[in-house]
């Protein structure tokens, strides 16, 4: 499917115009694809429903609970899990000094959720450059890049040669098998201990490390779409649905049932 413009002309005309400093807009993403980079640096929460941003480095999920960080240029790919309710955060360039130079995910807190709310009086109908807006989402995005501090959750690095490439994505389309590292070492024709060595200097994982996100990640994608626990255990790999469970409520802090609620 072709990209698509996920914002109406009137933050586009904001955005082109580049008058204030910062402004703020719900949306509604609901496009299945959608590619874009933009002049602003982006601040993105997810009121509810699921998407996956995706850059040339690695690839997030953007749930409820969590909020994305998009610099200014930065040619992003978002495709929608499940349609999402978002509020966006466009800042003018040289508003922000100092700034994460990479996309990431990071936990909302119960105060910035608020404060991402109230940025709505300030939408791209309502601009302001006042002191008080200023402050304002100063402080917001001071608090949200404190958060950013923390390891990305929810997210899986991308490989920057062949043969890497070549392990993970057997390694994604494979997900629901007993797979083992010395098999994806032959399918590219190197040892297991250089294998072992290219996952740490390329993504800085083991291959135990990614398969375990990987199989968290697609089984977030199936709760999400309404498939049972036991049968999402089993495509994502786990024959025991207990041990799926506690490794799900391990990575996510929720078990797969109390995750799946959020999405009826």
């Amino acid at each position: 499917m072709a990209s698509v413009q996920p914002f109406p002309d009137s933050v586009m005309q904001q955005i082109i115009e580049n008058s204030a400093h910062a402004f703020s807009h719900r949306l509604v993403m609901d496009a299945v694809d959608v590619s874009l980079a933009l002049n602003r640096h982006l601040l993105i929460y997810a009121i509810d429903g699921a998407f996956q941003i995706e850059t040339e480095s690695a690839s997030w999920r953007l749930l409820p609970t969590r909020a994305g960080w998009v610099p200014a240029g930065e040619f992003v790919k978002t495709t929608v899990v499940k349609p999402a309710q978002c509020i966006s955060i466009f800042f003018k360039e040289d508003f922000l000094e100092e700034i994460p130079n990479a996309c990431t995910i990071f936990n909302v807190t119960p105060l910035i959720l608020e404060m991402f709310k109230y940025t709505l009086r300030w939408n791209e109908t309502h601009p302001e450059n006042s002191s008080l807006s200023d402050r304002f989402f100063l402080t917001l995005f001071d608090l949200c890049q404190e958060e950013m501090q923390s390891p990305s959750l929810f997210s899986l690095p991308k490989a920057k040669t062949k043969e890497l490439a070549t392990v993970l994505q057997y390694t994604l389309d494979h997900l629901s098998e007993n797979l083992r590292l010395d098999e994806l070492a032959d399918i590219v024709a190197m040892s297991t201990r250089s294998l072992t060595r290219r996952f740490s200097s390329e993504i800085h994982m083991t291959w135990g490390q990614y398969l375990l996100q990987a199989r968290m990640m697609r089984a977030m994608d199936h709760l999400i779409h309404g498939m049972t626990v036991t049968e999402t255990a089993l495509s994502v790999g786990f024959t025991n649905v207990g041990a799926f469970t506690t490794a799900f409520h391990k990575y996510t802090d929720t078990t797969p049932t109390q995750f799946q609620t959020q999405f009826r």
